[in-house]
């Protein structure tokens, strides 16, 4: 599940060392012994993995966990060892599981940087290429820009100065214009005692061919799992795509377009300029969202929406209408006194 290319892992590591200097508590003693080998989310764990469960949502994968062991608070204990998986009773689940990925993996490092080289690739000045890097022939490398450590990019990319791409996997004939950001930690902070807890992402961003990211456009990569961007996206400046979002091929997102985690977008989306989606919505393919237009539900295939919250073209015009006659009918209080 996690790509050795960008991640070194640690595993296995017996329980007791993964939960040093943690508040929770286990059943039974002797599960201190049982060795961890990675970490997953819990409807994706299997044997010799680590997972949590915290809320209502994803109740039904917790009833089948196949995790060896799990954070979850005491209420759910039961639930999870009726299905052979060991719980571990903790007040923050999702904190405590951000606390232990870092025991089980680790970054590669950039290294001491040095001369590179790539046959048939343009690197201009600045460029810091990490380890294990792969880059395609015709790709061009602008000034300052930094490709992290086992990096994947195709034949006849085009990547803009101040460009940073780490964690990521992007196919051939892409353009990344000025100052984007590909592979970025997403915002994923867990709820702790001590405050926001930052969870490791370990996962990808992974890019079709001939897509095109505007200047200082964002994608975040997947805290498991990868980031997905269709073949022939194009998107415009200052796009923010956050982690574990998948888009479909052939979108094109206007300006400040942002969209939020673990979100399923179809093929062929047009979004206008400061549309956006909240976490875990659907958009069908060929839909359309008009500019400024933020849905707080699913977007059926085909379908134009409109408005804050969004609704489909027609109804907010409707609704629009209706608020103009309700306020031409209505005339304001008089003053006291005025003629």
């Amino acid at each position: 599940m996690v790509d050795t290319r960008f991640y070194k892992h640690l595993g296995p590591v017996s329980l007791a060392l993964l939960l040093d200097g943690l508040d929770v508590e286990l059943a039974e003693a002797q599960f201190w012994d049982i060795l961890i080998e990675s970490a997953a989310p819990v409807d994706q764990a299997g044997v010799a993995d680590i997972s949590y469960f915290e809320s209502g949502r994803g109740r039904s994968e917790l009833a089948s966990c196949g995790a060896s062991a799990c954070f979850v608070r005491e209420e759910n204990a039961e639930g999870v060892s009726a299905h052979g998986c060991f719980p571990i009773i903790s007040k923050y689940p999702r904190a405590d599981f951000a606390r232990v990925l870092g025991r089980l993996y680790h970054c590669h490092e950039y290294g001491p940087s040095g001369p590179v080289k790539f046959q048939g690739v343009h690197l201009c000045g600045g460029v810091v290429v990490g380890a294990g890097a792969k880059i395609g022939v015709g790709t061009i490398l602008g000034p300052n820009s930094v490709i992290g450590p086992g990096v994947v990019i195709g034949e006849n990319c085009k990547i803009g100065a101040n460009v940073v791409i780490e964690y990521a996997v992007l196919g051939s004939g892409c353009e990344i214009q000025h100052g984007a950001v590909i592979g970025g930690s997403g915002f994923g902070v867990a709820v702790s005692a001590k405050g926001g807890i930052d969870i490791p992402h370990l996962g990808r961003v992974v890019i079709g061919d001939n897509v095109s990211v505007g200047c200082q456009s964002t994608i975040d990569r997947a805290v498991f799992g990868d980031t997905k961007i269709g073949s022939g996206c194009k998107f415009d400046n200052m796009v923010h795509i956050a982690h574990n979002t998948s888009i479909g091929p052939n979108c094109m997102f206007a300006a400040m377009v942002g969209i939020a985690g673990s979100c399923d977008i179809g093929a062929g989306v047009i979004m206008g300029g400061k549309a956006g989606l909240s976490d875990h919505l659907s958009v069908g393919d060929g839909a359309t969202l008009a500019a400024g237009a933020l849905p707080m539900h699913d977007v059926p295939a085909g379908e134009m929406w409109s408005g804050i919250p969004a609704f489909p073209i027609r109804e907010h015009m409707r609704q629009i209408s209706a608020m103009r006659k309700l306020g031409a009918k209505t005339k304001p209080a008089s003053k006291p006194g005025a003629s």
